[in-house]
């Protein structure tokens, strides 16, 4: 139901990807009105992520999804988001980061129908993942100790 990819990109696309997304093109308008964190809109608008990415994850993975929305999130210390489902059948969720330490948190929680946690992915550089969109879930901000921005690439799929 949940898959995780470790190593998902050849190192040589994983850091052109992190390059692509420390662009200065991050507004703050991600997440909801009591839980807002960073936002980069319009990925989809890009061949990078919408032609070139799209047919190597379609390719790995064996599907031919139609793309929606492909946008960034970003998370500084302290910025966890809210609970929420998303708008579409499947969601691939990839982390650029190029270092990550565990104690910097970040995690992927998804929660059951009481609202409790049933997985928690850790967040990883180069680590993807495959969900239906309806499993209720948030991400956890980083930890204090950590300066920079916890990234994650989002492609909204369709059936």
């Amino acid at each position: 139901m949940i898959e995780v990819f470790d190593n998902f990109f050849s190192e040589e696309i994983h850091n052109e990807i992190f390059d692509l997304l420390t662009r200065p093109m991050w507004s703050f308008t991600g997440g909801q009105d009591t839980s807002p964190f960073w936002h980069m809109e319009a990925l989809d608008q890009e061949e990078y992520f919408s032609e070139f990415l799209y047919g190597i994850i379609k390719k790995k993975l064996n599907i031919d999804y139609r793309t929606g929305r492909i946008y960034a999130n970003g998370q500084t210390a302290g910025q966890s988001g809210s609970a929420h489902i998303d708008d579409n059948d499947f969601t691939f969720l990839y982390y650029p980061n190029t270092i990550w330490k565990p104690e910097w948190k970040g995690e992927l929680i998804f929660l059951d129908n009481d609202k409790q946690p049933f997985k928690v992915v850790g967040y990883k550089p180069n680590r993807a993942l495959l969900f239906p969109g309806r499993i209720l879930h948030y991400a956890n901000g980083p930890d204090r100790f950590f300066g920079g921005m916890r990234i994650s690439l989002a492609y909204k799929l369709w059936n």
